[in-house]
C-alpha cells in the first residue's frame, strides 16, 4: 500500500486531533455561511414571488378611484399615449354581519376582474352571473372567520342591506398583505375582501352603465408621471382622487419593508458569526504553530520550503472550516424553507418558493473564506517566517515582571491560584480581548434579537395606551355633518365621541411631491392623541400643522416652512400650510392639523368622516349590534381587536426569530468558551499536573483552568449589553419605514435573559472542559517540554 506523503499524513493526523475545536468552529461559520444563504436566497425568492405572481395574473400599474365615471369615460383613457389598457370595475366599503363575531366586520367588495387583477381560485367556484348574491372571499379570511362554503353573510353596502352567499375563496395579487383601512397589521378575522358579480354589485351601488374605479396597464417604458397627470386631468371631472401606482399600494409596500428588513439582516448577522470564527481559528493555529515549532524546524531543515509550510497550515485551515460552509449550506436551505412556509402564508401568496442559487452559496461561501483567510493570515505568516535555527530553539519564556497594573494586582490575590488565572489572562492580552469580544457578540445578539418584542410592546403602549384610547373607530360611508355625531351618541353604550376629518391630498414642497392622508383632530382630542417615541404627547395647533419625520424626510421640511397642499377629493381646494413640527410618532397620520382649522380651510361646515368613540364594556356588545345596521356607517375598528391581531402576528413571527437567534448565541457562547478553554487546557497541562503532584485536589487545579472563562465572561457582560443595547437601536431605526417607526425599548428582563443565556452556555461548555481536565494523564503533562 501507497505511503501518504508525510505533510498529508500530518494534515489528517492534525484534523482528527483537533476535531472538537474544528466542531465548535463548524457550528459558528455554519450559522454565519446559513444566515447569508437563508437572507440572500428569502430576497432573491420573494422579488422573484412577486413579480412572477403579478406577471402572470396581470397586476394593474396604476389604480383611478372615481365618484361615478360612465363606461365611455374607460375608452377615453385607453387612448392616452403610454396606457396598454384599462379595466373598470366596482368597489365598495361593506360592512358584514358574521355568526361568532361580535364586532362589526368591515370588508371590501369588488366587481369579478375581467383580465386585470385576476383571481386565484383556492376553493369552491367563481359566482355566476345570474346568481346576484354569490360571492367569493379571500382565503385568510375565510379561514380566520371560520366560514364555509354555502355561508350567508349578512351585509351592509352603501346603506342597503343584502345577504350575500359565499360560494369560493380565492387570492389576488392586489391583497398579498390585507389590511383594512387605516391599519398596518392584517386582521383577517375582522377584515376581509369579496368578489361579486358585476350587476348586482352596480346595482346596490347605483352604478349601472357606470364605474367608481379604473385598473391601468402601462406599456412597457412608458413615463407613469406624465401618464397619470394625464389621467388626472381626463378622469377631474369625476370624482376621481388621483390615480396611483404600486409604490402607494399599501400590500405592496409591506411586501418591499419585508425585503428591505431582510438585506439590514444580512447586513448584520453573518459579519457576526463569520467575525466570531475567525477569532477561534486564529487562536486554534496560533497555538498550533507554537507548538509545532520544532516539527516546523525540522520539516525546513529536511528540505521542505516556505511555500509548502504555508500550503500545509492553510489547508488546515480551509478543511477545519470546511464543515461549517457545508453545515451553513443545509442549514441555510432547512431555515429558507421554514421561512417561505411562513412568509406564503403571511403574505398570501399562492405559490412560493425558496430559491436560492449557486451563485448564493458560493457567495457565502466566499465569505467564509475570507473569514478563514482572515484568521489563517497571522499564523500562517509566522509559521512560514521562522527559521530552522529559531524554530528548533524554544520560545523565550513569559515576562512575569512585578512592575505594571498586573503586577500591583497579583500580590492582593488570596490564593495561588488566583494569581494564576490573573498572570494567565495578562500574559495574552490579545487572546483575553478576543474572547471578550466574542462572547459580547453573541450576548449582543441575543439581546438584540430578544429585545424586537420589547420594541413591539413599546409600539403598543405608544400606539394605544397613550395614544389611541378610544375603544372604536368609526368611518362614515360620506362626510356628514354635526347631526350625524348626535345619532352616534344616542347609540346604547357610547360615553365619549370625538369627531375627526381626513381627505386625500398631493402634498409639495418645490419639486418634491408626496400624496398623503390629511388628519384633522378636534382641539383637546383625548380619544386619538399624537404621542412621540420620547412619550410626549403633541396636540395640533389652530394655525400649523403637525408633520411626521418620514414625511418630512421625503419632502424636506422643517419647522417653519411652508406644505402646498391639493385637496383630490370635492372640491379640489388648495391652500398653503405652515410646519408647526417635525414629530417622531410610531404609526398614525403622516400630516395632521386641528379640524377647525381644516373644516374652514375645505371650505365647509361642521363636517367630519368619522368619530373616535369611547364605549362602556358592559353594553359593547349591544352597540355592535346595533352598528351592524347604521347606513351612514362604512367601517368599524375594535381597538382590543386590532391590538389582538398585533400580538398574534408579532407573537408569531418575533418568537421563531428569538428562538433562531438564542441557539445562534449559545453556539458563539460555547464556540468561544469551548475552543479558548481547550487551548488554555493545552497550555496549562504542565502546570495544572504539578498542582495535582504537589497536592491540590481535582476543584482547585480545575479552578485555575475555568476561573479565567469565567472571569472572561463576567469582563464580556457589560460590553455584550452596551452592544446588544446599540444594536437593538440600529435594527429598529432600520426596520421602521415609511408606514411605521419602531422603538427602540430593551426590557431589564431581556437583559437578564442575555445574561442567564450566556451563563448556561459558558457553564454547559466548562463542565465538558472539567471533564477533560479532570482526565488529564499527569505522567505524560509532566514530561511535556517547556
Amino acid at each position: 500500500m501507497k505511503r501518504l506523503p508525510p505533510l498529508t499524513a500530518k494534515l489528517l493526523r492534525d484534523l482528527w486531533r483537533l476535531r472538537a475545536q474544528a466542531l465548535a468552529i463548524a457550528l459558528v461559520m455554519a450559522a454565519g455561511v446559513g444566515m447569508a444563504v437563508m437572507s440572500f436566497g428569502m430576497i432573491r425568492s420573494l422579488e422573484a414571488t412577486r413579480a412572477d405572481y403579478y406577471a402572470r395574473y396581470v397586476l394593474a400599474d396604476l389604480w383611478v378611484p372615481l365618484r361615478r365615471a360612465p363606461d365611455s369615460t374607460a375608452r377615453d383613457l385607453r387612448q392616452i399615449p403610454g396606457v396598454a389598457g384599462v379595466e373598470s370595475r366596482i368597489g365598495s366599503a361593506a360592512m358584514l354581519d358574521i355568526a361568532g363575531i361580535a364586532e362589526p366586520v368591515t370588508a371590501r367588495l369588488h366587481s369579478l376582474p375581467v383580465s386585470t387583477n385576476q383571481l386565484v381560485l383556492r376553493s369552491g367556484r367563481l359566482p355566476r352571473r345570474d346568481a346576484p348574491d354569490e360571492v367569493v372571499a379571500s382565503e385568510s379570511f375565510v379561514r380566520a372567520a371560520r366560514l364555509e362554503l354555502g355561508s350567508t353573510l349578512p351585509a351592509l353596502v352603501h346603506g342597503k342591506r343584502i345577504t350575500l352567499r359565499l360560494v369560493g375563496t380565492a387570492l389576488s395579487p392586489e391583497y398579498v398583505y390585507a389590511v383594512a383601512p387605516g391599519q398596518i397589521f392584517p386582521d383577517n378575522r375582522r377584515f376581509g375582501v369579496l368578489w361579486m358579480a358585476r350587476e348586482p354589485l352596480a346595482a346596490a351601488l347605483d352604478l349601472r352603465d357606470g364605474f367608481n374605479e379604473a385598473l391601468v396597464r402601462l406599456a412597457p417604458g412608458a413615463d407613469r408621471a406624465e401618464a397619470i397627470r394625464r389621467i388626472d386631468l381626463a378622469t377631474a371631472q369625476y370624482g376621481a382622487t388621483g390615480a396611483f401606482g404600486r409604490d402607494m399600494m399599501v400590500s405592496d409596500r409591506f411586501v418591499s419593508s419585508e425585503i428591505d428588513q431582510l438585506r439590514t439582516t444580512v447586513e448584520i448577522l453573518p459579519p457576526v458569526f463569520l467575525g466570531v470564527a475567525a477569532f477561534l481559528l486564529n487562536i486554534l493555529l496560533a497555538r498550533l504553530v507554537d507548538t509545532e515549532r520544532e516539527v516546523i524546524g525540522l520539516l525546513k531543515a529536511f528540505g521542505y520550503r516556505s511555500g509548502a509550510i504555508v500550503a500545509h497550515y492553510a489547508q488546515l485551515a480551509l478543511l477545519l472550516s470546511l464543515g461549517g460552509v457545508l453545515a451553513g449550506w443545509g442549514l441555510g436551505t432547512w431555515m429558507g424553507r421554514g421561512i417561505a412556509e411562513l412568509y406564503q402564508e403571511y403574505f398570501s401568496f399562492p405559490f412560493l418558493t425558496f430559491i436560492a442559487g449557486l451563485d448564493i452559496y458560493l457567495g457565502a461561501a466566499g465569505l467564509a473564506l475570507l473569514a478563514v483567510l482572515a484568521g489563517a493570515a497571522g499564523s500562517v505568516w509566522r509559521a512560514q517566517r521562522l527559521t530552522p535555527a529559531e524554530a528548533m530553539r524554544p520560545p523565550a519564556p513569559a515576562h512575569f515582571s512585578a512592575h505594571g497594573l498586573t503586577g500591583r494586582l497579583v500580590p492582593l490575590l488570596p490564593d495561588e491560584p488566583s494569581r494564576m488565572i490573573l498572570r494567565g489572562l495578562a500574559r495574552r492580552p490579545l487572546r483575553s480581548l478576543a474572547s471578550i469580544a466574542g462572547l459580547a457578540a453573541a450576548l449582543a445578539l441575543y439581546v438584540a434579537s430578544a429585545s424586537s418584542t420589547d420594541n413591539v410592546d413599546k409600539m403598543i403602549e405608544l400606539t394605544f395606551d397613550r395614544g389611541q384610547r378610544a375603544d372604536l373607530s368609526i368611518a362614515f360611508a360620506e362626510p356628514r355633518d354635526a347631526h350625524a355625531l348626535h345619532e352616534l351618541a344616542a347609540l346604547p353604550g357610547v360615553q365619549r365621541i370625538e369627531p375627526w376629518r381626513g381627505v386625500s391630498a398631493d402634498l409639495s414642497n418645490g419639486p418634491r411631491q408626496q400624496r398623503e392622508a390629511l388628519l384633522g383632530l378636534p382641539a383637546g382630542a383625548q380619544l386619538m392623541r399624537l404621542v412621540t417615541l420620547d412619550d410626549e404627547v403633541i396636540e395640533p395647533g389652530p394655525n400649523g400643522a403637525i408633520v411626521s419625520s418620514q414625511l418630512a424626510r421625503k419632502l424636506a421640511l422643517k419647522p417653519g416652512d411652508s406644505i402646498a397642499v391639493r385637496v383630490t377629493e370635492g372640491e379640489r381646494v388648495r391652500f398653503t400650510l405652515p410646519v408647526a413640527r417635525v414629530v417622531d410618532v410610531p404609526l398614525g397620520a403622516a400630516l395632521v392639523v386641528e379640524r377647525g382649522l381644516l373644516n374652514r380651510l375645505l371650505r365647509e361646515g361642521d363636517v367630519a368622516s368619522g368619530a373616535y368613540v369611547m364605549a362602556d364594556a358592559a353594553g359593547r356588545d349591544a352597540l355592535f349590534a346595533r352598528l351592524k345596521q347604521v347606513p351612514m356607517v362604512a367601517g368599524v375598528s375594535v381597538a382590543s381587536a386590532a391590538l389582538r391581531g398585533i400580538r398574534e402576528t408579532i407573537g408569531q413571527s418575533m418568537g421563531i426569530v428569538t428562538l433562531f437567534n438564542t441557539i445562534f448565541a449559545m453556539l458563539i457562547v460555547a464556540g468561544v468558551t469551548y475552543t479558548s478553554a481547550r487551548i488554555s487546557l493545552s497550555e496549562r497541562a504542565r502546570d495544572l499536573a504539578s498542582m495535582r503532584v504537589l497536592g491540590y485536589r481535582k476543584a482547585e487545579a480545575g479552578f485555575v483552568l475555568l476561573g479565567e472563562q469565567a472571569l472572561l465572561a463576567l469582563a464580556a457582560l457589560p460590553l455584550g449589553l452596551a452592544l446588544g443595547i446599540a444594536l437593538s437601536r440600529y435594527i429598529a431605526a432600520s426596520f421602521s419605514s415609511d408606514l411605521f417607526l419602531i422603538p427602540s425599548a430593551v426590557s431589564t428582563r431581556t437583559l437578564g435573559e442575555g445574561v442567564l443565556v450566556v451563563a448556561l452556555a459558558a457553564a454547559a461548555t466548562a463542565w465538558l472542559i472539567r471533564r477533560s481536565a479532570d482526565r488529564l494523564d499527569l505522567v505524560r503533562a509532566l514530561k511535556t517540554r517547556e
